[in-house]
């Protein structure tokens, strides 16, 4: 948010907040503070935050974020102070990103007060600053911040309790109307990049954003690479932009990206953006955004650690794999202890008292000299003992290892298709994978209040519906996103007829036809389903990619086996690469 925006929100604010009751006060998160308003009309809630990516402040509709069990100690010191009194007002300082929220309320013993709650928008040394106020209703000293700046953090301005409140430094930039068409030329816009060009003209004009820059020299026609700056177009398309959003002439929009999301909000029509969307007020394109914005970087942190969970497991069950098999090496050898035993029982007159081992002739393979370490203090009969006791400890053991080693394989087979539903996954396809995750043992679950008095809620919450796509003959096809869709989908909700898919010896999701006894499935929609089954597979980026397809009767689950994991029969295969392209052209019909 640059200062323009704020400025435009500070109008609105004041519009449509002055004199509201503070009627509740929320920190759903460290950096984060909800008030709700009451004004004669209607009742706000109005979100300020200190994110260290995602600073801002906007009114905001929809469900209000979970709060902590136990309230911070900055958000009870604002109860004491600012609940049931009035907000008075919201000011801009100059043309810098900070807002100040000037509140009126009664103090202990009941005298009338004012406080000024300081929001600064300022990148990764964002704040939220409670001050007391003067007569004239400035900032006087601190009462708490959000965040602590010590000495140690910053030599310039420290911002304690009981210190007085010192404004950021001010930037030197000019206000837009003294802004000049020599001042833009000197800058020699003409001889820089996209980003350079933005942020040159920021760093001349005050309250201007890289947004606001690259609007302004889109309008002025000198926004692409190697076309000409022209200074007094510059600086007239300046003028008219700031005029318009003071003025209320332009009004609030959502820059959307090539793909239509959005990507942007500010108080003016974004034209330089592939599209852009008119919205009602600034705070729903802020809402917007950010949501989205918060949304993806919440979505890339929960991937990268569910990620990150899963390759740690596989790393101790590769570790766990190599055991097993070399105790299982060894175990096939119960055959050669028997052998020995068999040996020492036949000639103990020929092992001497003492000895550390005897060459025995081996009449189970052509009289061969077999040598036989002993343990000098046992007799030939206890060593022979000996060596059949462990002969049948290795019998025993082999099939134990075998079942380990057969379910490491599972584990591996199943923690590798995780990794593949990881991919693209939303936020909600995220969550349900960690729900699986945790009810399969292989991550700690959560522990809230919450869950615990509403167990019944996580369960019903479940893993998802699978996604459903058309064929290009208007076929059903289902794409199981994570292992327990998988086994609904194939287990429950298919007919016997439908036709089921599957990367061949790979980890990828199940995919469905939806078909019927009496007429045959298209080929092109097979091959439409084969490309979407080795789309959602580790095959992904690879060509030639083997499907095998069969019907839902010949696929079954072994008792035991993990989520997603089936066996099936009576298949045939397709060979498919799943070019972006073609792909993305299946995508496109999802319902």
């Amino acid at each position: 948010m640059d200062a323009l925006t704020l400025r435009a929100l500070c109008m609105d604010l004041n519009r449509r907040l002055k004199l509201a009751r503070v009627d509740k006060i929320h920190q759903p998160s460290e950096r984060d503070l909800i008030f709700t308003l009451r004004t004669r009309e209607a009742t706000h809630r109005l979100l300020l935050s200190a994110h260290k990516t995602f600073a801002r402040a906007h009114l905001f509709t929809g469900e209000r974020p979970k709060n902590p069990e136990e309230p911070p100690m900055f958000c009870m010191l604002l109860r004491k102070r600012l609940e049931s009194g009035r907000l008075l007002e919201v000011r801009q300082q100059g043309w810098d990103r900070v807002l100040e929220f000037v509140f009126e309320s009664l103090n202990e013993i009941g005298d009338t007060v004012q406080h000024v709650l300081i929001l600064e928008v300022m990148g990764k040394h964002s704040n939220l600053i409670l001050t007391t106020a003067n007569d004239a209703g400035q900032p006087e000293r601190i009462v708490d911040s959000i965040v602590h700046v010590t000495r140690e953090m910053s030599r310039v301005r420290q911002v304690l309790p009981g210190l007085p409140y010192q404004p950021a430094p001010p930037q030197n930039k000019k206000s837009y109307l003294e802004v000049t068409v020599e001042d833009v030329a000197a800058l020699e816009l003409s001889e820089k990049s996209g980003k350079r060009k933005n942020l040159a003209l920021c760093g001349l004009v005050a309250g201007i954003g890289p947004t606001a820059a690259r609007e302004i020299l889109y309008r002025a026609g000198s926004a692409e690479e190697g076309v000409p700056v022209r200074a007094d177009a510059v600086v007239r398309e300046l003028r008219s932009l700031v005029d318009g959003v003071l003025h209320g002439t332009e009004h609030p929009s959502i820059g959307l990206d090539e793909l239509g999301i959005p990507a942007e909000a500010a108080p003016y029509a974004l034209h330089s953006y592939p599209s852009f969307r008119a919205v009602e007020s600034l705070s729903d394109a802020l809402q917007l955004v950010y949501a989205e914005a918060v949304g993806r970087v919440h979505t890339s942190n929960l991937s990268r650690d569910l990620e990150n969970a899963v390759l740690a497991h596989l790393d101790r069950l590769r570790g766990k794999r190599q055991k097993m098999q070399e105790q299982h090496a060894e175990s096939q050898d119960f055959e050669q202890y028997r052998i020995q035993g068999e040996l020492l029982t036949a000639y103990a007159h020929l092992v001497q008292k003492g000895a550390t081992e005897v060459t025995l002739p081996n009449f189970y393979d052509d009289e061969k000299p077999l040598t036989i370490p002993l343990d000098p203090a046992l007799s030939a009969t206890h060593n022979a003992q000996r060596y059949f006791r462990l002969a049948s400890k290795k019998k025993r053991a082999l099939p134990l290892l075998e079942k380990e080693l057969e379910q490491i394989e599972q584990d591996m087979q199943y923690l590798e298709n995780i990794l593949v539903y990881l991919q693209d996954a939303n936020a909600e396809q995220l969550q349900a994978l960690r729900d699986e995750l945790e009810k399969e043992g292989f991550l700690q679950p959560k522990a809230t209040r919450k869950r615990r008095s509403h167990p019944q809620k996580r369960a019903s919450g479940g893993a998802g519906t699978p996604d459903v796509y058309v064929s290009s003959d208007g076929y059903t096809i289902r794409v199981g996103r994570n292992n327990a869709q998988n086994d609904r989908l194939t287990l429950k909700s298919s007919q016997p007829f439908d036709i089921w898919l599957h990367v061949k010896d790979m980890p990828g999701s199940h995919v469905v036809i939806t078909a019927n006894r009496a007429t045959e499935v298209p080929e092109r929609t097979l091959e439409e389903a084969a490309l979407l089954a080795a789309y959602f597979s580790k095959g992904r980026n690879s060509a030639n990619v083997p499907v095998d397809f069969t019907q839902i009767r010949h696929v079954w689950k072994p008792n035991g086996a993990r989520p997603g994991h089936v066996l099936y029969d009576h298949q045939k295969t397709l060979y498919v690469t799943p070019e972006r392209g073609h792909v993305e052209e299946i995508l496109r019909r999802k319902q």
